[in-house]
């Protein structure tokens, strides 16, 4: 069963948004992309760029320690964060995973142009996998 489509980004949890983005597109040449923002309800900033031709994103907690992404970096320090990877059909795709015991976290289909959800990384040999349903706008954006 083919599930997946594409894989979209690689993220690398980050403390200061501004100073990573100036080594990976200043120092190591990344090309900034438009899709850029903050999601206040989960506590992080995100930039993208692409860097040998291949579509990146760093993520950073708004406050320190705090948010998914805030508590990782406290955790675990800076780095890999996840990868993202479409689905035609994200409730599909979820039932398939529940079925075969992978636990979906986070699920949230509110907004229609980015419905996703996350696996868990203790089912997914330790890699946090972002998991989002395709579409015109995330096709014009991709990697």
């Amino acid at each position: 069963m083919a599930l997946f489509q594409r894989l979209d980004h690689v993220s690398i949890g980050v403390i200061d948004l501004e100073k990573s983005l100036r080594l990976f597109v200043d120092v190591l040449g990344g090309e900034p992309l438009p899709d850029r923002g903050e999601t206040p309800s989960e506590g992080f900033r995100w930039a993208t760029f692409k860097l040998g031709g291949k579509k990146l994103e760093l993520v950073s907690p708004t406050t320190p320690g705090e948010g998914g992404v805030g508590r990782y970096i406290a955790r675990h320090g800076e780095g890999f964060h996840h990868i993202s990877i479409s689905v035609a059909n994200l409730p599909d795709a979820i039932a398939h995973f529940e079925a075969n015991g992978i636990r979906v976290l986070a699920a949230n289909d509110e907004n229609p142009l980015w419905k996703h959800c996350y696996l868990h990384p203790q089912d997914t040999c330790g890699a946090l996998i972002q998991v989002f349903e395709e579409n015109e706008k995330t096709l014009s954006e991709g990697g």
